[in-house]
């Protein structure tokens, strides 16, 4: 009997954690090239709060980071200026095509402040993209990343997931890490 509560007790306790965990999911939508665009989505439990968006590009000259959080043109609605704020469970976010999402790491990697030539898109192996948000009352961060490859066909760069799903943050080391990507976005 005491074998039967233990293993129901387990039971209760995964399942209880798996349903108080984070789980936020990055996609490509509506597209499959740069124009595409990226979605966030919330399959947690809880509501979160993105509090920094943060993108990787990869060139034949090496790789960058860049925070992505704000948006560069101007706009007068607060909900089009920023890409931080609260995600409701089982909702989504379209955060802008991933061609604004890589252009501000890339400018940094050429140096430039104008649009990125094509030749920067040439060189271009991979970006990455990072979430970070707030999760319920953790005092550590969650985060998620996806990593895009881009496949060149007939004069077009087509974004594909390098992996089917968007690899969570989960382990203590890793969240702690996210407190120091979220700082550099200030």
């Amino acid at each position: 009997m005491l074998f039967v509560w233990i293993a129901y007790l387990q039971v209760f306790v995964s399942s209880y954690r798996r349903q108080k965990r984070s789980n936020i999911q990055i996609n490509r939508g509506a597209g499959f090239g740069l124009e595409a665009r990226c979605l966030i989505s919330n399959m947690s439990a809880e509501a979160i709060y993105i509090e920094s968006i943060i993108a990787t590009v990869e060139t034949n000259e090496g790789r960058w980071s860049c925070p992505v959080t704000e948006l560069l043109e101007g706009r007068s609605d607060l909900d089009l200026k920023t890409r931080q704020g609260p995600l409701q469970a089982g909702r989504f976010v379209d955060i802008g095509s991933f061609h604004s999402l890589i252009e501000p790491a890339l400018q940094r990697s050429t140096g430039s402040r104008g649009g990125i030539a094509s030749d920067d898109l040439k060189n271009l192996v991979f970006f990455k993209i990072k979430v970070i948000a707030v999760h319920g009352s953790e005092d550590l961060l969650a985060g998620a990343t996806r990593r895009f490859d881009l496949i060149r066909q007939q004069d077009q760069l087509l974004v594909r997931g390098q992996t089917v799903g968007t690899h969570q943050i989960r382990s203590r080391r890793e969240r702690q890490k996210l407190r120091n990507d979220v700082e550099a976005d200030l």
